[in-house]
């Protein structure tokens, strides 16, 4: 699909932004520990204490974002579900939250800010899918 624009689902939008980051580098990188990703934060310029990244890779693992494993003497964590089953998901409570589809296609349609190329992405990717003819 040629949609390019960067999309937040429901569910990721309730994170806080350190928290968005963290789990944006596991998904780059299919897994990390604690320490490898707080030393990628560090090269970038953002200094956290080691037990700040800690609390967020906890935060992460509590609300079922990542599962964790032990590796040596430290746990290496990767994402429950990749980013596009995770906006699956935020679309799904969007949809569950509304009851219909139509004013969350409406936002939608609204939130591509009525690009003509973004829009007809939209209406191409639903007929490959079979969804329109």
């Amino acid at each position: 699909m040629a949609l390019k624009r960067t999309t937040r689902s429901a569910v990721e939008s309730g994170l806080g932004p350190l928290q968005r980051d963290v789990l944006g580098y596991i998904w780059e990188h299919g897994g990390c520990t604690v320490r490898d990703c707080r030393d990628h934060l560090a090269d970038g310029g953002r200094e956290y204490a080691y037990t700040t990244i800690q609390t967020v890779f906890d935060a992460l693992h509590r609300k079922r974002m990542v599962s964790r494993r032990r590796y040596k003497n430290a746990y290496r964590y990767e994402a429950a579900k990749s980013r596009e089953g995770l906006l699956v998901q935020g679309m799904r409570e969007l949809l569950a939250r509304f009851g219909r589809p139509e004013p969350v296609a409406s936002s939608l349609v609204d939130a591509l800010e009525g690009d003509p190329q973004e829009i007809s992405a939209l209406i191409e990717e639903l007929k490959s899918r079979g969804h329109i003819s």
